[in-house]
Formats: C-alpha cells, sequence, structure tokens
C-alpha cells in the first residue's frame, strides 16, 4: 500500500522471515490470510535515483541492487523473492512476494478497491487462495475468506498491512484502531485453538513516540487477549517517524532477535558488494552501515 516504500521492504523482510520459519515446521503447506492485499504489482512511489528520504530505504535501495545481480549462496530472502518477481521494474505486493518461496499456499486475499481485486483474481484464479472485494473486517468472520478454516491442520500466517495505526479518528478499512481489538480477538483465537504453527504479522508506519506507544499497546493486549507471544522491532523512516512491526506467534518458538536479523540481514550483504567494488561505494556503504545499526537515536537522513 505504500508503493514500493521503505515500509513495504519491512513488510516483506518480515513476512518471508516468518514464511521460512514456518516451513520448519511444515515444508508441504501454508494457510495464509492478507488483511491489505494490494494489486499484484505498483508502481513506484518514488525514483529509485531519488535521495533517501529515510534511512530504512537504504536498505530497499540495497536489496534491488543486489536483486539485480546473480544469486549468491545464502543471499537474504528478500533479494531473492525481488529478483524473482522483477521488483526492480514494479514493485510487488506481500502475495507475490511470499509466493516465489512458498508453491503451496492457501487461504485469503481481501481488498476494497475495485480494480485491484480484479487484478488480485486474475493472479490467483485457480489456486487454493481465494479472494474477496470487502473489508478484512467482514473477511474475518466464520466463512471469510481471512478467516481459519474449521479444519486447519497446517501452518499459517495473518498479515496486517494498513496505512497505520490510530488510536481514534475515522474508522477507515486502511487504518488499524484500538477499537479492532474486539474484531481480531475471536478469529484470531480459533486459529490459535487449531493448535497449528502460526503467525500473526502486524504493521505500521510514519509513528512518531506518542503513536508507538498507543500501537504497543495494542499489540500487547492482542497478544494477551489470544494466549500468543509476540516480538517487536522498529526502524527509522525519517528523523523521529519509524516503521513499525509485532509478529505473535502460537505453537512454536522463535529465536530472540527474530525480527531485527530478518530486517538487517541485508547490511552484511551490500557491504560485501560494496567492499568488490572499491573506493567511493565502499567508504559510502561503511557509513550508511553505521548509520543505520544506529537508527533508534532518530538520526536525520541528511546524515548520509
Amino acid at each position: 500500500m505504500a508503493k514500493g516504500d521503505d515500509g513495504n521492504y519491512l513488510q516483506h523482510c518480515v513476512e518471508l522471515a516468518a514464511a521460512c520459519r514456518l516451513g520448519t515446521e511444515n515444508p508441504n503447506a501454508l494457510h495464509v490470510a492478507f488483511a491489505h492485499g494490494m494489486a499484484p504489482f505498483e508502481s513506484f512511489e518514488r525514483g529509485l535515483s531519488d535521495k533517501a528520504p529515510g534511512l530504512s530505504r537504504c536498505r530497499l535501495k540495497a536489496a534491488l541492487g543486489l536483486a539485480g545481480k546473480p544469486r549468491q549462496e545464502g543471499e537474504p530472502a528478500i533479494v531473492t523473492a525481488y529478483r524473482c518477481v522483477g521488483a526492480s521494474r514494479r514493485y510487488p505486493n506481500s502475495a507475490e512476494i511470499l509466493r516465489t518461496l512458498r508453491k503451496d499456499l492457501a487461504g485469503g486475499i481481501a481488498e476494497t478497491c475495485p480494480v485491484k481485486h480484479k487484478q488480485l483474481a486474475a493472479a490467483w484464479a485457480g489456486s487454493p487462495v481465494q479472494t474477496a472485494m470487502a473489508s478484512w473486517r467482514c473477511e474475518v468472520q466464520p466463512g471469510g475468506v481471512l478467516a481459519c478454516p474449521p479444519d486447519l491442520r497446517v501452518p499459517w500466517l495473518f498479515t496486517m498491512d494498513p496505512m497505520t495505526y490510530r488510536q481514534h479518528g475515522p474508522y477507515r478499512d486502511d487504518n488499524l484502531h484500538w477499537n479492532d481489538i474486539a474484531l481480531l480477538r475471536g478469529p484470531l483465537r480459533r486459529y490459535v485453538d487449531s493448535k497449528q504453527p502460526g503467525m500473526v504479522a502486524l504493521f505500521a508506519y510514519g509513528m512518531q513516540e506518542e503513536r508507538r506507544r498507543a500501537f504497543w499497546g495494542f499489540v500487547e493486549e492482542l497478544s494477551s487477549l489470544t494466549d500468543m507471544r509476540y516480538q517487536k522491532h522498529q526502524i527509522t523512516h525519517n528523523g523521529r517517524n519509524k516503521n513499525l512491526a509485532a509478529l505473535l506467534f502460537s505453537s512454536l518458538d522463535i529465536a530472540d532477535g527474530f525480527l531485527q536479523d530478518a530486517v538487517e540481514e541485508i547490511e552484511d550483504f551490500a557491504l560485501a558488494a560494496a567492499m568488490e567494488n572499491g573506493g567511493e561505494g565502499y567508504s559510502n556503504w561503511k557509513t550508511i552501515s553505521r548509520i543505520l545499526r544506529n537508527h533508534d537515536e532518530g538520526t536525520s537522513p541528511e546524515e548520509l
């Protein structure tokens, strides 16, 4: 929904890491539920040659740059996925990203825009993934494409990519609200009660400190009500604005630092690529890498 900005990069890294981890539980099947579909591919919001508006966009540029080169052994999953879908020319949604990794997806995608839904329906025609031109708030109910199947026997991933989180304000489909806890509690408990390994990924973008605290409070409350543990991570978008990711998980364990590792894995590979080029490229990436590793201090993009 952010059309190729660094928020989507955060989302894709987390979802790919989650899918890889769930693949260790069952390599043959994964049930997915995408609450905010987006078209299969959309154009970039900003030209990639523009000056980075935020530090985390450097990671996006690095991943896309590496995706334009031959595959390297052990490269981050995000690089492989971007290469597979040709992300340097068009920006993919989460469903396209995940099916580069998993060919066994089943589940559902919700999207309210008729034009985008038409493209989604065509992209997934004949597959076990169903689409619905409807709000996720309707589709999480029994019988909806995002609802837990009554006989679920495989790992699951439920992911929400709203534009932002709001404690109050307009009750729109592209916003996540505190009151949505009441809507999500029952549907997510049904996933948890299946006893299958599963994860819920939640994202919020461009968040100032007060709204960050409110979002983390939402995550903590939802975790408590659904009996799931969680990890959280944030990266600097621009100045004091942060992009946030939370991962709730049930019937499995994940390592400490799981989210941070998924997002920052790109740095070592980008630094190695810069070293091969030598000179200015290496020096520039060393500076960028140093700033990225201190992103929670709110460093401004001018320091690049």
